[in-house]
């Protein structure tokens, strides 16, 4: 074999060498697949709605229905501890700035609130709906934790904002 036969081989594999070590000394991307818009038509944007977690009436065996696959104390835990962890920012429901972690364990050592109380949620979301492939897509903005308001008896009187995680700036 002579030179010229390999260097004609070569340089295109050293060609395609030097390409692909450019390419992984780029800086990454920065859009992702949460960053990306929602294929479809923008239905609402953005909308904001009660979902109950936990239910009150031990006769409403629909609600209880309804709620039987969700893991409740895991979700509650799961915020606080991504809080706590300071990989979620708390805010307040009433003023919107940001609660400090001492400001959060301060809300769960009122003597009206236990974890275990947090029966409603709130959610900011946007919804696209693209109608050729009939796939709804939701993206939560925020979510916020309510918990029951009991009378002395016991008796559910309410709920009360506790505060509200976003989930993207």
């Amino acid at each position: 074999m002579n030179i010229n036969h390999i260097i004609k081989h070569l340089a295109p594999a050293a060609m395609c060498f030097f390409i692909l070590l450019q390419a992984c000394n780029q800086p990454a991307s920065t859009n992702s697949a949460a960053t990306l818009p929602a294929p479809g038509t923008c239905l609402a944007d953005t909308i904001i709605y009660p979902v109950l977690i936990k239910n009150a009436d031990p006769y409403d065996t629909w609600t209880e229905h309804c709620l039987s696959r969700l893991k409740r104390e895991q979700l509650v835990n799961q915020v606080f501890d991504a809080i706590y962890q300071h990989n979620a920012k708390a805010y307040s429901y009433s003023t919107h700035k940001e609660l400090t972690v001492a400001e959060v364990k301060a809300i769960e050592d009122q003597d009206d609130f236990k974890r275990d109380k947090v029966a409603k949620l709130q959610f900011w979301e946007t919804w696209h709906f693209d109608e050729q492939q009939l796939i709804m897509t939701k993206q939560v903005h925020a979510i916020l934790l309510a918990y029951e308001y009991l009378s002395e008896d016991g008796e559910l009187l309410g709920y009360k904002a506790a505060f509200y995680v976003k989930m993207r700036d």
